[in-house]
């Protein structure tokens, strides 16, 4: 999801940007108090205009959380916090309300009146209030603009897209294996609750496209080692993943020996008991061994394809995805034609 949240003012901001704009405005009258009001008028238009087209925006360009996947609610409530961010865009909605009624009251105020200096005290009125009704949620314009720079940066994935996650321990061949099995050259994001780099690659199972995702920081060491908010981005995976493979370094050149990956598999096979978990073995070109597992070397290609097979079988029995047939292509090249 690519979110594209534009910069958010502060009170001061906004209040240079609409009086400043209203300060432009002059109207002529038939005479000296009729050209008065009606610039007056005009400026509290504008300052109206201003403020309610700006504060809308920014209403209108934060997601709506309840509508997101469960994903994306997890990611923006570890990095920003559902409830405040719900409770800031509130705010600004109280706002953006109380000044528009404000300024329309005083417009029909100011079409009551004939005397200049009254004329004057309504739009200094008007400006006061206004600016105190901004001053008041200026701590929620600043939590707004450092929140949308957090979600503006949240990496582009595609949540209905079927989705394979990468886990084990550091050093085993995990990213070397996204870029080997992707079409193309894997996008590298920063997840924003990790201060690693996650690779995103993509592959085709025949008309489908899926993703697969290495996630280091995360599921690369026991639950023990990771704080709450690791944690709590975990279960966000649970709700991504569709399938995981959990990749060994038999040869131990990764620095942890067997027991801590088959601990580590296990505690990962608990935490995603109901998503389909294929372990592998990696580095085959180090050595051989014994094993029962699918033993593979990102390195030299070795057994890649038997991998990729694999992926595809499974993934078109949990999807119901269509097996591309020679038929289909020659159907499509006669559309075509």
């Amino acid at each position: 999801m690519d979110f594209k949240i534009t910069p958010v003012l502060s009170a001061d901001e906004l209040k240079d940007k609409a009086f400043n704009r209203a300060s432009k405005k002059s109207k002529r009258g038939e005479h000296k108090t009729d050209s008065k009001k009606k610039t007056i008028s005009a400026k509290l238009n504008t300052v109206a205009h201003v403020l309610e087209d700006t504060l809308k925006r920014y209403e209108e360009e934060f997601p709506t959380i309840d509508m997101l996947p469960t994903f994306y609610r997890e990611i923006i409530d570890i990095t920003v916090g559902v409830d405040e961010l719900k409770e800031s865009l509130g705010s600004i909605n109280w706002a953006r309300r109380r000044i528009k009624r404000t300024l329309m009251e005083s417009a029909r105020k100011l079409t009551k009146s004939e005397d200049i200096e009254e004329m004057e005290r309504i739009q200094r009125e008007a400006y006061g209030r206004a600016s105190s009704f901004l001053d008041q949620v200026d701590d929620d314009l600043e939590f707004l603009d450092e929140s949308r720079v957090k979600l503006n940066s949240l990496p582009d994935i595609k949540t209905d897209l079927p989705t394979v996650v990468v886990a084990g321990y550091p050093n085993v061949g995990k990213s070397l294996l996204v870029s080997k099995i992707s079409s193309g050259k894997p996008k590298v994001a920063t997840y924003p609750f990790t201060t690693q780099e996650v690779d995103i690659g993509h592959f085709d199972i025949d008309r489908q496209r899926c993703q697969m995702i290495d996630t280091p920081g995360l599921l690369d060491r026991p639950k023990e080692d990771r704080n709450q908010i690791e944690m709590q981005a975990v279960r966000a995976l649970e709700s991504l993943a569709d399938m995981i493979i959990f990749v060994y370094d038999p040869s131990e050149t990764c620095g942890y020996p067997m027991d801590q990956q088959k601990a580590l598999a296990e505690e990962i096979n608990q935490t995603f008991s109901d998503i389909d978990i294929l372990e592998i073995d990696n580095k085959k070109d180090l050595n051989g061994w014994e094993s029962e597992r699918l033993q593979i070397s990102a390195l030299e290609e070795t057994n890649l394809e038997e991998l990729i097979n694999k992926i595809k079988e499974r993934l078109r029995d949990e999807f119901a995805i269509e097996k591309v047939t020679d038929e289909y292509f020659i159907e499509q090249a006669k559309k075509e034609r």
